[in-house]
């Protein structure tokens, strides 16, 4: 899989919409840092049509070291999840 960095995706977007580079960045800092802040709120978002962001708490557990053997226990913890949509799901099986 190829990818793309930061940089080159805020260049497609500009590109796209006709704003400038520095208005995206600006953009997509403040959508990054309110995403941040919902997320500590365990608030799920939904854009509908792409993906849905929320948090999924784990439980605490014990698990099984594979090098060592050993037992461990592992505390509980959230962790952020990203579900697509179903159209983006179609659009990747193609």
């Amino acid at each position: 899989m190829n990818s793309i960095g930061t940089g080159e995706f805020i260049k497609q977007i500009s590109e796209e919409t006709g704003y400038t580079q520095v208005q995206i960045k600006e953009i997509l800092n403040a959508a990054g840092e309110q995403i941040k802040t919902n997320l500590q709120n365990n608030l799920e978002m939904h854009f509908i049509g792409y993906f849905n962001i929320g948090v999924k708490e784990k439980a605490a557990a014990t698990k099984l070291n594979p090098f060592t053997g050993k037992k461990i226990k592992v505390e509980a913890s959230k962790v952020p999840t990203v579900k697509l949509s179903a159209t983006f799901k179609k659009m990747l099986k193609k």
